[in-house]
């Protein structure tokens, strides 16, 4: 990128050297050392992991006699090995199961604790089908399950990073996931969260561990059975125990009555992960055994062996009969949907030490493979290929309708390559590109939203030069109105039609909506549609020249950075860019990488650790009765809501900016606001602004008087909460908002001098902030019925828990402190220190951002949904 680096190059690649080389030390520091390893929870994933290799390693071998039975949580509930010891007369099986494992974790596993291949006598391995068929567990998830990653975190060395990551199906996932690898902190960010949730909880954990008292897992077998459970399959029907609870009964339902299908991918699976422990232990002389460990409590008929453990069997492993495993298979042995209780695991463990030992003195016999079709005659002609070929839609190559989320590798990925042609592309060919990847990033969503996109582009695209070229008064208020009406019927049609059919069905008296239809909603209508909105009401008041490059006016709608959730920006503003373009000096470039991460630390790191406590708490506020726990959701929502989208913004702003663009800022610190008129002034300053300048000052502003200016304010404020979304709640918080603005301006608050100081500044900062927190509870609410709930919760709910732990709450006061010194003039992002500075800065942050991420699924951004 040549002309990127051409204005501040030094400054730019000496910050991005120093923030890798400070990211690179700090990750292999804490991760590729013993340093962080010694204190895991013993529990966690990669401790539990780690544990049974420390555990297995430290006995004392005997390979006359040892067996290693590997497995997952059902072997760690279900085998008893002095049972099957005592049933196997002379043999010692070793417990080697790690709860949730999978056969991708078990090699690593044995190399783990048996680097010779020489330490046992036997191998036992379970499956839960001798079939290639989806009754298996791991057939539903085996190909795709990255979780696999986090037990395996330490075992992996750079060299077999690529290779493991490379085993899964998504090939999206593969490069994340061997970057994952290589760090190891996106692997181990769940733990440390633990630790730092509960420091007090894991050093109690240690100490135990320290003195031989912590369990290799978590589960331990029960006594207690499924007695009662009872199934007609031809009917479809289960019949559960009266103490099984709803969750327990889904998985009966789904593990027993599902009809099983052949699964040729699972086949290829086992081949690879199973066939890895045959082949290995092959060439020691080391004899594989699987057994078919019992599943479900009722079973359908059972396959016969078949497909690839067959084909492991001709190649040195060992099937034990499964017969008297599948008659295990029975209510009163089983504790839950798939683990054995107490009794069950007697009885499979005497089996499984008897069969071991007989299969060693003689093995049984193996089915047989399948007899291959006769070859055709000599001179035959070949079997006619079929008339339908079977190819993948170009759409799967192109990943269309596979969203590129914000906070991921391929979005990283995505913007660099878009950010080196355009700097390499000469400048007649840059915008084109930007638009055609601008296109690509929206069809990435739903291919169907373009032509939403290209429909609107090109109506407002004609109508602006229209509205230029018409001369009477009566015919640009027609084209005005046709352009303004097309876009909101755009936006109507397609997110409020069935809102409007279930308020006109209430109206008269209906029990159900007028009507219900199944349109797709694009993602970030409302954005681009507010944006062509007002480049044609500025055409029209003559604020702006009609566009006459379409290429340019199909850019300012759909430029990827924005197109999602904005901020909107105005036609003028980015004409003007466009049109006086200028390469990002050195300065810009540092600027916006800075933006960029932390837009991401915003989202990932705060926003995201507030989502999974504010959904559980709205989904059902009964669950956590209590005035805390309502305050702590509405406070979690305030947080997620403002760090959510302040990140997008910031993220949005940053590669804009490494682009030559500079956007308006979208937020300014809303929750330091000593009144409600200010917090708008604050927040989404591009919404409230076009509000002010399309909605509240055409209705007349505040020039008509008082009962007109609060009218005019009530109708703006209403219009903003239907434009977040198609439900009266919205409109509901919309005009409480509108109340207190029409009330703070009878009161005078924040008019004239009103510019409240010291501790009456705090106090008023911190009733706004009170104040924004109950709107944010009607808004997240979804129903009034839960809005008041949690109301009457939050003021008459009495004591109960606090659900927040300290450190995201230390995140957001850490947050407040940088933006009280924003308010005192300070910018972070300023760059007059050293570009190494900056750069150790930029790694630290990116640093952070690995450590305390949300560890579990990404939650998409809230403004997506507007």
């Amino acid at each position: 990128m040549p002309g990127l680096l051409s204005r501040g190059a030094a400054r730019v690649l000496t910050a991005l050297a120093v923030g890798l080389l400070f990211l690179a030390g700090s990750d292999a520091l804490l991760f590729h050392t013993g340093l962080y390893r010694s204190i895991l929870a013993p529990g966690s994933s990669a401790g539990s992991f780690e544990a049974a290799v420390d555990r297995l390693r430290a006995l004392p071998a005997d390979p006359t006699r040892d067996v290693l039975v590997l497995g997952d949580s059902r072997i760690y509930e279900g085998l008893l090995p002095a049972t099957a010891g005592a049933a196997s007369h002379g043999l010692r099986f070793i417990k080697a199961a790690v709860p949730g494992t999978t056969p991708r974790c078990w090699i690593y596993l044995a190399q783990g604790v048996d680097p010779g291949a020489k330490r046992y006598r036997a191998i036992v391995v379970p499956v839960d089908t001798y079939a290639d068929d989806d009754s298996a567990i791991g057939a539903l998830d085996g190909n795709d399950r990255p979780f696999d990653l986090r037990y395996l975190v330490y075992r992996i060395p750079p060299g077999g990073a690529w290779p493991l990551a490379s085993s899964f199906t998504d090939p999206r996932k593969k490069v994340g996931d061997t970057v994952d690898l290589l760090l190891r902190a996106p692997l181990l960010r769940d733990d440390l969260q633990d630790l730092l949730t509960d420091p007090a909880g894991r050093a109690a954990a240690l100490r135990r561990k320290a003195q031989g008292l912590a369990p290799l897992g978590t589960l331990e077998t029960r006594d207690t059975s499924l007695r009662g459970l009872s199934a007609d399959f031809a009917a479809g029907t289960l019949h559960a125990p009266p103490q099984t609870g709803p969750a327990e009964r889904g998985e009966l339902e789904r593990q027993i009555l599902r009809p099983v299908l052949p699964s040729p991918a699972y086949g290829n699976y086992r081949r690879r992960w199973l066939g890895a422990l045959v082949a290995r232990y092959r060439a020691a002389g080391t004899p594989v055994i699987f057994v078919r460990i019992p599943t479900r409590p009722l079973h359908r008929d059972v396959a016969q062996p078949s497909g690839s453990l067959v084909e492991l069997a001709h190649v040195g492993a060992v099937l034990l009969p499964q017969d008297a495993y599948v008659a295990l298979e029975r209510p009163e042995l089983f504790a839950d949907h798939d683990h054995l209780n107490v009794a069950g695991a007697r009885r499979f463990s005497t089996l499984l030490g008897a069969g071991v030992a007989a299969a060693l003195v003689r093995p049984p016999p193996q089915p047989a493979l399948p007899t291959p079709a006769p070859a055709p005659p000599r001179g035959a002609q070949p079997a006619p290929a079929p008339a339908h070929v079977a190819l993948r839609p170009p759409t799967v190559y192109l990943g269309l309708g596979l969203p590129i989320a914000f906070q991921s590798y391929e979005f990283v990925a995505f913007f660099a390559l878009c950010a080196l042609l355009f700097y390499i592309l000469p400048r007649r060919l840059r915008f084109g590109m930007l638009l055609l990847a601008s296109w690509y990033f929206y069809a990435r969503w739903n291919a169907w939203y373009l032509v939403f996109l290209w429909a609107l582009t090109l109506s407002d695209f004609a109508l602006g030069i229209a509205l230029e070229r018409a001369r009477g008064a009566w015919a640009r208020r027609a084209l005005l109105s046709a352009g303004v009406g097309a876009n909101l019927a755009f936006l109507g049609s397609l997110k409020y039609a069935n809102f409007t059919g279930a308020t006109l069905g209430a109206l008269a008296g209906h029990h159900a909506p007028l009507w219900n239809v199944d349109w797709l909603v694009p993602v970030g209508i409302s954005f681009h549609t507010f944006q062509s909105i007002s480049y044609l009401a500025d055409v029209y008041a003559g604020r702006l020249p009609a566009m006459r490059k379409p290429v340019d006016y199909a850019l300012y709608i759909a430029f990827f950075p924005q197109l999602l959730a904005g901020p909107i920006v105005r036609a003028g503003r980015f004409f003007g860019e466009l049109g006086g373009w200028v390469v990002p000096g050195g300065d810009d470039v540092l600027r916006g990488l800075g933006e960029i991460a932390l837009g991401l630390f915003k989202k990932t790191a705060i926003a995201d650790q507030f989502a999974g406590l504010s959904d559980a708490y709205f989904a059902n506020p009964a669950a956590q009765p209590g005035a805390p726990a309502a305050w702590a959701a509405a406070l979690a929502f305030a947080f997620q809501i403002y760090f959510d989208f302040s990140g997008y913004s910031d993220i949005a702003i940053g590669c804009a900016r490494l682009l030559g663009f500079d956007f308006p800022a979208n937020f300014r610190r809303p929750y330091l606001s000593a009144s409600i008129g200010e917090f708008w002034r604050r927040w989404h300053i591009s919404l409230s602004t076009w509000l002010r300048d399309y909605v509240y000052v055409p209705l007349g502003g505040n020039r008509g008087g008082s009962a007109a200016t609060a009218r005019n304010l009530m109708l703006t404020m209403l219009l903003g909460g239907l434009w977040h979304g198609a439900s009266w709640t919205f409109v509901a918080w919309g005009g409480y908002h509108g109340a207190l603005l029409i009330a703070e301006r009878a009161l005078g608050i924040g008019r004239g001098r009103d510019e409240p100081r010291g501790a009456t500044r705090l106090l008023r900062v911190a009733l706004t902030f009170v104040l924004v927190c109950l709107g944010w509870i009607l808004f997240r609410a979804g129903t009034f019925g839960v809005a008041a709930t949690v109301l009457h919760a939050a003021f008459a709910g009495g004591p109960g828990a606090w659900p927040i732990p300290w450190w995201p709450l230390a995140l957001v006061a850490a947050a407040a402190g940088v933006a009280v010194a924003q308010e005192r003039g300070w910018n972070p992002l300023a760059l007059r220190v050293h570009p190494a500075a900056y750069g150790v800065a930029l790694g630290g942050l990116v640093f952070a951002l690995q450590l305390l991420a949300w560890p579990g699924e990404a939650a998409p951004f809230v403004y997506f949904k507007f």
